[in-house]
């Protein structure tokens, strides 16, 4: 049985790739593992992929980026906002004092907002 609440992206990952593995074992000797154990493998992963959040998935990439573009000392967090927060937020802090925010409705978009001009915290 799959553990719903197990949607944290990092073991799910793992354990599909592990399922691949065990189908590729599988492919290039079919006597070594069994073809049901193989396709349950693949069966559980692809079923537990299903339960990533996309919001979840959303803030890890876009803190990723905040984190590569303003690396320590500086503070960053990621957040929904907008009114049906929709929009992904980055904010960055220099200690108590917020000197960047910036917001997109897509990651893409903060990528772009984050390529473009200088949004250094010195520029501010």
């Amino acid at each position: 049985m799959i553990n719903k609440t197990s949607t944290n992206p990092l073991p799910l990952i793992s354990d599909t790739i592990g399922a691949i593995k065990l189908l590729q074992l599988h492919l290039q000797h079919p006597s070594y593992v069994d073809t049901k154990q193989a396709s349950k493998a693949a069966d559980d992963a692809l079923q537990r992929l299903t339960l990533l959040d996309d919001k979840a998935l959303r803030l890890a990439e876009a803190l990723h980026l905040g984190i590569a573009r303003f690396p320590h000392p500086l503070s960053v967090s990621v957040g929904l906002s907008g009114r049906d927060l929709d929009m992904l937020q980055i904010t960055v802090m220099d200690g108590e004092h917020v000197m960047r925010t910036i917001q997109a409705k897509t990651v893409e978009g903060l990528r772009e907002l984050l390529a473009l001009g200088d949004l250094s915290p010195e520029a501010a």
